[in-house]
């Protein structure tokens, strides 16, 4: 008996000295058949016989099985594993499981932080891009980059941004705005483009020569073309500050315009304008820095494609896809236009009042238009059908946005609305708003909304409210955001100004 106990390293001395009484002594040597017959048994009694003895235990005893047991049950299979079958495994957990099992050990971190393949693979999983959201410069592990990916956008779920703000365009509408890293660039009826810095919000120069209000612009790189109610389009070198080019031809105020963008190696950029003369007409895009070619007006314009014309009414808004342009006008119809060739491919007819907006879907080889008539219509491109008559908001539908998955109306009933561009289905509602939606823009993640007094965000998924992102002014003229700032032109007590919000600091 003596020498069964001394032989077990989980009884120390200390304890066998203790030992005195009779009825202790006698159990004890009545171990050594004890453990014989439960060698013998099957696996369900051995079960049964450790859990009664268990729930006979007091804690001391109860913590030291524990610190037996633990030690032999934390089996590192992983790390055991060849390298393939390892990731095999990890390949089967989120990113958040993932990102929790890399701090279980050294070994655990390395072969989960080196599986370029799968971070790789769940960063375009997710939408986010193979660039680093902040710094694209600058690069990063995949895992370092899905991390700051993640960490971008729940900054902007929390609303987690600093704030700057800063003057412009004194006590002016703001009718445009677009921005990237480098610069901002807004259109004000004061017949002014200010160009700002983006990452101070200093004015860097301002564009003067328009003799009326500058009401759609549009840039690609550093060349900005803009149109006025002075019936011209300028054409200008944001590096310099000079206007190059002066197109003249519409007889009335220049309303809407873009800048195609080619998919195929034969097409060319083009400047697409329309006018309340009723008419849209083309220019090839020049270059600011040929300074032979400049243009101002004077003589034949080389420049100049064509005119298109065919509608009775204000073309009110344009969009392009390739070749392809479709307008929609005051007088309720919308056009589909061959842009090489200026010919009218389509009349699509059924809104009974005026066209406000206009966007292509071109995955799907579709149009959609919003009308005084309170709704909105899908058409087909192909055939020129109108395939659906989406009802819903109650009077003008004055703006449009479309991605992959959603296409978001904005109406002047303070409602905006959230449909799938494939069925025509109403998703969600929002309300939340007390007036007309002025200005919207939205991704496959939120919607960022402005009206008199806010600038709302909303998740596009689920139709939540998320936050106000701007409270303290009279109304929000322009939004626009990237993937890292939001930037929006407000009024408050007759001064225009500008709100930047940047997501891209907290944790980054």
């Amino acid at each position: 008996m003596d020498d069964f106990l001394l032989c077990d390293p989980f009884l120390d001395k200390t304890l066998l000295d203790n030992i005195q009484d009779s009825n202790t002594l006698h159990s004890l040597w009545q171990l050594p058949s004890m453990i014989h017959s439960f060698d013998s048994i099957s696996p369900n009694l051995k079960s049964y016989i450790l859990f009664q003895l268990l729930k006979q235990s007091s804690t001391n005893t109860l913590q030291f099985v524990n610190s037996v047991i633990m030690p032999v049950l934390k089996q590192d299979f992983l790390s055991h594993l060849p390298l393939e079958i390892a990731r095999r495994i990890i390949g089967y957990l989120d990113p958040f499981s993932l990102s929790m099992a890399s701090c279980v050990c050294k070994k655990w971190k390395n072969i989960i932080d080196s599986f370029d393949i799968l971070w790789s693979t769940l960063l375009i999983e997710d939408g986010y891009s193979l660039i680093d959201p902040i710094t694209p410069t600058m690069h990063y592990t995949y895992k370092q980059l899905y991390a700051r990916h993640h960490t971008l956008k729940q900054n902007w779920r929390k609303g987690r941004a600093t704030e700057h703000s800063f003057k412009g365009h004194d006590k002016f509408v703001v009718t445009c705005l677009q921005f990237d890293d480098e610069k901002i660039v807004s259109g004000a009826d004061d017949s002014h483009v200010n160009i700002y810095q983006t990452s101070t919000g200093q004015k860097k120069m301002t564009l003067e020569g328009h003799e009326g209000g500058v009401w759609a612009l549009q840039y690609v790189g550093n060349t900005l073309v803009t149109g006025s109610t002075d019936r011209r389009v300028r054409v200008w070198d944001m590096e310099t500050g000079k206007c190059t080019h002066i197109f003249t031809g519409h007889n009335s105020t220049v309303r809407c315009l873009l800048i195609t963008t080619p998919i195929l190696p034969d097409q060319v950029p083009m400047i697409i304008t329309g006018s309340r003369d009723s008419t849209l007409r083309v220019w090839k895009l020049p270059d600011p820095k040929d300074e032979a070619g400049h243009y101002h007006g004077e003589g034949r314009d080389p420049y100049f494609v064509h005119s298109l014309v065919g509608h009775r009414h204000s073309v009110r808004a344009v969009a392009s896809h390739g070749n392809t342009l479709v307008s929609g006008s005051y007088d309720s119809t919308v056009r589909v236009w061959n842009i090489a060739k200026g010919r009218l491919i389509h009349l699509l007819e059924g809104h009974t009042h005026k066209v406000y907006s206009i966007v292509i879907d071109a995955e799907r080889n579709h149009c959609m238009s919003g009308s005084m008539d309170s709704t909105v219509r899908i058409w087909d491109l192909a055939t020129g059908n109108c395939l659906r008559k989406l009802e819903g908001h109650t009077v003008l539908v004055g703006l449009l946005g479309l991605t992959d998955k959603y296409l978001v109306s904005a109406a002047a009933d303070s409602i905006l609305r959230v449909w799938s561009p494939e069925t025509g289905i109403c998703h969600h509602a929002l309300a939340g708003h007390g007036s007309s939606i002025t200005c919207f823009q939205h991704d496959d993640d939120k919607i960022i909304s402005g009206s008199e007094g806010s600038l709302k965000m909303w998740d596009i998924k689920t139709g939540k409210f998320n936050r106000d992102l701007i409270t303290d002014v009279d109304g929000v003229w322009r939004v626009a955001f990237d993937g890292r700032r939001c930037i929006a032109a407000v009024h408050k007590k007759h001064e225009t100004s500008f709100r930047m919000l940047d997501f891209g600091v907290h944790n980054l």
